[in-house]
């Protein structure tokens, strides 16, 4: 699931988790392009559910989801 990020929002990404989870699927983490969690961690409703996991400090976890950023600027994909 890779969408278009020129207007990327919190609400839009809990929307396709959602959506991704209703279809049955497993999250195993969100691939996140370095420009676009740069416009996601400015919302404050995004930074609050952004945390440090327990096993690897450098690791940041939303809603309990893996975060992997990429070097692509503007991304966003479910895996």
């Amino acid at each position: 699931m890779v969408e278009n990020m020129s207007d990327i929002s919190v609400k839009k990404i809990n929307k396709l988790i959602e959506e991704f989870e209703q279809e049955g699927n497993k999250i195993d983490r969100l691939e996140i392009g370095y420009k676009t969690y740069a416009a996601l961690i400015l919302d404050q409703k995004f930074a609050d559910k952004v945390t440090k996991s327990n096993e690897d400090s450098k690791e940041r976890l939303y809603k309990k989801i893996k975060i992997k950023l990429i070097s692509e600027k503007h991304y966003f994909k479910i895996k």
